[in-house]
C-alpha cells in the first residue's frame, strides 16, 4: 500500500528553480502583509470579485459552462436550477467557508469529507459512504468499451490511504518540517493519484490547496482568483500534473512538474494582485492610462470583461477607446474575434 512521509520530501524538491520560486513567493507574502495596512480598503474591494472569479473558473476548468452573469446571481443567491447550477451554489459555498473560518479547519480527511459534501449538498446522499466506490472506468477504444483503472489505490483501501496521507500532512504542516508551498503541490499531487471520490476531486483539491495557502499566511487567493490563473493556463495544468504521475504507485515518481507550476501561479496570482492596487492607486483622471497598465501588466491575453471587472469605475466606452488607440498604435495585438476577443500586450 502506498504510504507517505512528508517531513522528508525527494530531494530534487529543493533544486535551483524551486527553491528560487519558493523563496519568491516568501517576498511576496512580506509585500501583502505591509499592503494590508497601507491598502486595507483597496483589498477588502477585490474580495467579492476574487470569490466570484473562482467560482466561475471552477466551473470551466471542470468542463461546465454556464453564462458568468448566471454564475454570479447563484454566488450572490439565486436558486440553482439543476445539477451543474447546484454544485456551482456547493463550490461558492465551500469555498466561503474556507475564506471565513481558514483558521478553525485542520487538514484532515474530515474536512475534506466535509468540503466534499458541502460541494453536493443538494444531493441526498443518505448514510452510503462518501469515497469511490469504483476501480475501474471505461472508456471507447477503437470503438470498443475498455476497463481503465481509476486509480493505483483501490476504493476499498482509499479511507486508510487518504487517512494516512491526510495524518502525515497535518503532522509535517505544523511541524513547520519543510515549506508549506511545495508541501502544497506535494500533496495535490497524491491526492489527485489517490482520486478519493467517484466526483469533485478537481474542485476539491482546488479547494484544500486554497486552504494550505491561507493557513500558511499565504492569503492572496482571498484576492486574486487562483483558478481563473488555472483556467487560464488549463492545458499547462494538466501537462504538469501527468508529469508526476508515472512510479507513483511506488514512491518513485517525480513532483517537480506539478511544484514548478504550482508555484508559478501563486506568484502570478500575487503579481495580478499587486498590479491591481497599483492600478486603483492611479488618479481617476488617467482612466486610459490604467487600462493600458492593466493590459500591460497582465501575463495572457485579456478580455473587455476582465477589464471591466477589474475596472468597474472606468466605462464600456473608455475600455474600447483605450484598446482600440493601442491596437492602432501597435502596442496591443487583438486576438480573436466576438465574444471570445482578446487582447495582449506586444510592445516591449
Amino acid at each position: 500500500m502506498r504510504t507517505f512521509d512528508y517531513r522528508h520530501l525527494p530531494q530534487n524538491l529543493f533544486d535551483g528553480k524551486v527553491g528560487d520560486a519558493n523563496v519568491r513567493l516568501y517576498e511576496d507574502r512580506g509585500k501583502l502583509e505591509l499592503l494590508k495596512s497601507t491598502h486595507a480598503e483597496q483589498l477588502s474591494a477585490l474580495r467579492d470579485q476574487a470569490h466570484f472569479d473562482n467560482v466561475d473558473a471552477s466551473t470551466r476548468v471542470e468542463g461546465l459552462y454556464v453564462d458568468a452573469a448566471r454564475v454570479r446571481s447563484l454566488v450572490k443567491g439565486a436558486e440553482p436550477l439543476g445539477e451543474t447550477e447546484a454544485q456551482i451554489v456547493g463550490y461558492s459555498n465551500a469555498l466561503r467557508f474556507i475564506e471565513d473560518h481558514s483558521d478553525k479547519f485542520d487538514l484532515s480527511t474530515k474536512v475534506i469529507l466535509g468540503l466534499h459534501e458541502e460541494l453536493y449538498a443538494h444531493r441526498d446522499m443518505g448514510r452510503k459512504s462518501r469515497y469511490r466506490k469504483k476501480d475501474y472506468m471505461y472508456v471507447q477504444v477503437d470503438g470498443h468499451p475498455q476497463a481503465m483503472p481509476v486509480s493505483p489505490i483501490s476504493a476499498f483501501e482509499t479511507p486508510l490511504v487518504l487517512g494516512s496521507a491526510c495524518d502525515n500532512l497535518a503532522d509535517a504542516f505544523n511541524a513547520d518540517a519543510c515549506s508549506p508551498l511545495i508541501l502544497n503541490a506535494v500533496f495535490t499531487v497524491d491526492f489527485l493519484c489517490i482520486r478519493p471520490f467517484d466526483e469533485g476531486n478537481g474542485r476539491i483539491s482546488r479547494l484544500f490547496a486554497d486552504l494550505m495557502l491561507m493557513k500558511a499566511g499565504f492569503d492572496v487567493a482571498r484576492y486574486i482568483s487562483i483558478d481563473r490563473i488555472i483556467e487560464q493556463s488549463a492545458m499547462d495544468y494538466y501537462d504538469a500534473l501527468n508529469a508526476c504521475v508515472e512510479r507513483w504507485d511506488r514512491a518513485q515518481n517525480d513532483y517537480r512538474p506539478y511544484a514548478l507550476y504550482w508555484l508559478a501561479v501563486v506568484h502570478e496570482a500575487y503579481r495580478q494582485l499587486f498590479a491591481k492596487v497599483e492600478l486603483s492607486a492611479t488618479p481617476a483622471s488617467g482612466k486610459s492610462e490604467r487600462v493600458r497598465l492593466f493590459v500591460e501588466q497582465s501575463a495572457t491575453p485579456v478580455t473587455k470583461r476582465q477589464l471591466r471587472e477589474a475596472l468597474p469605475d472606468i466605462s464600456e466606452a473608455t475600455i474600447e477607446s483605450a484598446l482600440g488607440k493601442m491596437v492602432k498604435d501597435g502596442a496591443v495585438e487583438k486576438l480573436g474575434a466576438g465574444r471570445s476577443t482578446s487582447y495582449q500586450w506586444i510592445q516591449r
